[in-house]
């Protein structure tokens, strides 16, 4: 009797123990289950192609970016983003989902190219003829690349072309459900969530953006953003997947600010010796550097960054289980990793 008694001291002091180190993990360790997609650019074919070879096995989608409008507003894909199609369609399509990107670029060879352009979009979808021509475009580019899905980008939604857009997005996907396609829509945080979507399609939101080329320094997402942004996101008839962003930028003194990868900005580190530090509201790295005699403060996003937004959005929310990330192309070795050992 007394070695039973002693059994049971023993296995109640182990649990206790047990649940007292799981009380002091890093919570980046408690995301639950999630699923991790990712976008494909065509301006670094290389480094894309090499990113998804190395981190496949984590991924559920590969999103194909994608899909510009040239001068006639048709769809049609670059030779870089042909080559990222042919790629992924030859070496995943049996394993992965491919979706083809299309992204509101008016893009006309010998003229500057316009990124996501509101006036494209409106004469796409500003009547019933217009969105049965583009819906006609979208769908041959189907029959010319084949992939399981079509992905809509489309932003800077002018207000009196809202409505039509939502049109569109209703008579797209009931053109593509006879074909046997998926439909994935993104919007931006300043989409109107409380305008009706249609049902059918999947949508994600963008959790990015807010600091970049248009801000002082800081991290393209922050925690007091993410809750706003949740916040918004219940006013909607639908449920969302967050994207969120690799990499980020560097600002100088004075002058151009520019994008960093994850790998860019590892090796910038690298090379100038610099000391790093968590910011507190984003979990993003900041870290100072001279170049040239000027002084440059640079944020960016690695894999324990990544890792942290998940997890807190899903501390706020269990419902959110996708995620996907832009982008591929220049992904540091860490954040490689990270994605080729996540669990689907």
């Amino acid at each position: 009797m007394k070695k039973i008694f002693t059994f049971f001291v023993i296995a109640i002091v182990a649990l206790a123990g047990c649940s007292s180190c799981e009380a002091t993990k890093n919570p980046v360790e408690e995301t639950k289950k999630t699923k991790l997609s990712i976008w494909l650019p065509e301006w670094q074919l290389k480094s894309t192609i090499e990113n998804i070879e190395n981190s496949s096995e984590g991924l559920e989608t590969l999103r194909v970016f994608g899909a510009y409008f040239n001068g006639n507003d048709k769809p049609f894909l670059t030779d870089t983003a042909t080559k990222v199609y042919e790629h992924m369609h030859n070496n995943f399509g049996d394993s992965h989902t491919i979706l083809l990107t299309f992204i509101n670029d008016f893009v006309v060879e010998g003229k500057p190219s316009v990124q996501k352009d509101s006036t494209l979009l409106h004469r796409l979808v500003k009547d019933e003829q217009a969105r049965k021509k583009h819906i006609a475009d979208i769908m041959a580019m189907t029959e010319k690349f084949p992939v399981d899905g079509v992905e809509i980008d489309y932003e800077k939604i002018a207000k009196e072309d809202t409505a039509n857009y939502i049109l569109f997005l209703q008579e797209l996907y009931q053109a593509l459900e006879k074909k046997g396609l998926s439909m994935h829509v993104v919007v931006v945080p300043s989409f109107p969530f409380e305008m009706a979507l249609p049902d059918g399609p999947s949508y994600t939101v963008m959790a990015y953006n807010v600091h970049g080329y248009h801000s002082g320094p800081g991290a393209k997402a922050t925690f007091p953003f993410l809750d706003q942004l949740l916040s918004k996101l219940e006013k909607s008839n639908q449920q969302f997947s967050i994207a969120f962003a690799t990499g980020g930028f560097t600002w100088p003194k004075s002058g151009k600010i520019i994008a960093l990868t994850g790998d860019e900005a590892e090796k910038l580190i690298a090379s100038t010796k610099s000391s790093i530090a968590r910011d507190q509201d984003s979990h993003a790295i900041r870290f100072h550097y001279k170049d040239k005699g000027m002084d440059y403060e640079a944020w960016y996003a690695d894999a324990e960054t990544l890792q942290k937004w998940i997890a807190y959005v899903q501390e706020k929310d269990s419902k959110y289980e996708h995620f996907v990330l832009w982008r591929a192309g220049g992904l540091s070795a860490g954040t490689v990793e990270w994605i080729a050992t996540h669990q689907k």
